[in-house]
């Protein structure tokens, strides 16, 4: 596939992201079925006229054996979710990288000085500077949220001595309450790093040709105001952006300020001897995307959506 510019690369960037969240929410309905099966399990062989209590599980162990199978199978869910995560940053922080320095030197019109990259350079490169955010971290919070939120709900379906199937509906937003943070787990520190591959393909190519970074917000309503006022801004590769949300940073992504980075959607745009684009991406009222010639959020806005 053949990248013109940096808009349409971020367009096939955001489709992998898209694809992996898909993949999670495939993982966890897997691991979902296994679940709902151990609590039908306890159902049919524990209940009495449909109803299920705690003290009926009690005895004998039988919610500590049942407990641990559920668990274990949302952990399952919980590790698969957060590899393809790390899958996913790795293939974004790389096809950011190259097909950047390949834009790179297309506009330059000159070798920029890329090569192979490390193992180890990626990795370093991907980690998250926050400790409290890496995806380590992140996956060991959410893995005690999650373990403890599912033993409450089952605790109290069986206190009130519920049917299966409202058993189940318990099960079902558990579950899906914790694939909804893996998938915003993989899609912000996707984005990050998609941001950060770009960058670090911008750094090599400085020591060659110069480079200016641009904000390059997302063209719909659902922008947050702070980047909206953000987009279009010019700043020398070492230069920091301030949000009006607080945060401030070198990109989209890592502002350091939740308000600003969790599931931002802009990106950079990096400008090779001052030449700024031509043309850039819109979403319409209909939900797709058009290239239209190239405008700041508030001239967009103004043309299009405030008349």
């Amino acid at each position: 596939m053949t990248i013109k510019n940096q808009n349409e690369l971020d367009k096939l960037l955001d489709g992998l992201i898209a694809n992996a969240e898909k993949e999670i929410n495939r993982v966890y309905a897997r691991r979902l079925k296994t679940i709902l099966k151990e609590i039908q399990h306890m159902y049919e062989k524990y209940e009495k006229d449909g109803k299920l209590t705690l003290a009926d599980m009690s005895k004998y162990n039988r919610l500590d054996k049942s407990m641990n199978t559920i668990i274990v199978e949302l952990l399952k869910a919980q590790t698969e979710a957060y590899a393809l995560a790390q899958t996913t940053m790795e293939t974004q922080f790389l096809e950011n990288y190259f097909r950047s320095a390949y834009l790179f030197e297309f506009e330059a019109q000159q070798l920029l000085g890329f090569g192979q990259l490390s193992k180890e350079t990626i990795q370093a490169a991907i980690k998250n500077p926050i400790d409290k955010l890496t995806l380590p971290a992140l996956q060991k919070r959410n893995r005690a949220i999650i373990v403890d939120k599912i033993k409450i709900e089952i605790q109290q379906g069986l206190l009130a001595g519920e049917s299966y199937s409202k058993m189940a509906k318990r099960i079902r937003e558990v579950v899906n309450f914790d694939a909804s943070k893996a998938r915003a787990v993989a899609r912000t520190e996707s984005h990050r790093v998609q941001v950060e591959g770009r960058r670090k393909s911008a750094e090599q190519a400085s020591k060659h040709a110069k480079l200016k970074k641009m904000w390059d917000a997302t063209l719909d309503t659902r922008t947050r105001p702070a980047h909206r006022h953000l987009d279009g801004t010019v700043k020398p590769l070492s230069g920091t952006f301030k949000s009006l949300s607080g945060g401030i940073g070198l990109q989209p992504g890592m502002m350091m300020n939740p308000k600003d980075d969790i599931n931002c959607r802009c990106s950079l745009i990096y400008l090779v001897n001052d030449r700024k684009p031509e043309v850039r991406r819109a979403r319409l009222e209909n939900g797709k995307t058009a290239v239209v010639p190239y405008m700041n959020f508030e001239e967009w806005y103004k043309n299009r959506i405030a008349d």
